[in-house]
């Protein structure tokens, strides 16, 4: 059987990805899933599984892992085509939605599994006399975190019930 030819990225769709991969790296976010998500924000069209893996190139498991990453953190949808039984892939109708979807699932609780760790290591650093300049340090750490927790609540969106 003939492997079937997809067309590669265009240009506009290459610097699109640059960007995503970048923001995505930011926010700890693989590659392969900033690829999947640009490509589908940049198609006219949904787009079937294999027409995904075929223009980037990359492993099924890493387009199924990136949809499922992606589909979980409300940025993508998978639609139903009349008279086909393959799914297919478009962004959710709203960026800002979506990127306050990853703030929440993927941000939000890294900081707050970080609060005790971070407490805890300011307490051992003064249990053993670490230098001051280090437990400043860490102190500070500390408090970045919970205020950026705070703001969190003001700057994002309450989530929907």
């Amino acid at each position: 059987m003939k492997k079937p030819h997809f067309a590669p990225l265009s240009a506009q769709e290459k610097e699109l990805t640059k960007f995503f991969v970048k923001m995505a790296a930011i926010l700890g976010v693989q590659r392969s899933v900033a690829e999947i998500y640009a490509l589908l924000y940049s198609s006219p069209e949904s787009l079937e599984f294999d027409v995904i893996q075929g223009r980037l190139g990359i492993s099924k498991g890493s387009v199924s892992q990136g949809l499922r990453f992606l589909k979980g953190n409300g940025m993508v949808e998978s639609i139903k085509v009349a008279g086909s039984r393959r799914e297919r892939w478009q962004p959710s109708p709203s960026l800002a939605a979506s990127l306050v979807g990853l703030l929440r699932n993927q941000v939000l609780p890294s900081l707050e599994e970080s609060k005790p760790l971070l407490q805890k290591l300011v307490k051992e650093a003064s249990d053993q006399n670490f230098s001051a300049e280090v437990i400043d340090r860490l102190t500070r750490l500390q408090r970045w975190n919970s205020r950026a927790l705070e703001l969190s609540t003001f700057l994002l969106p309450p989530p929907e019930a």
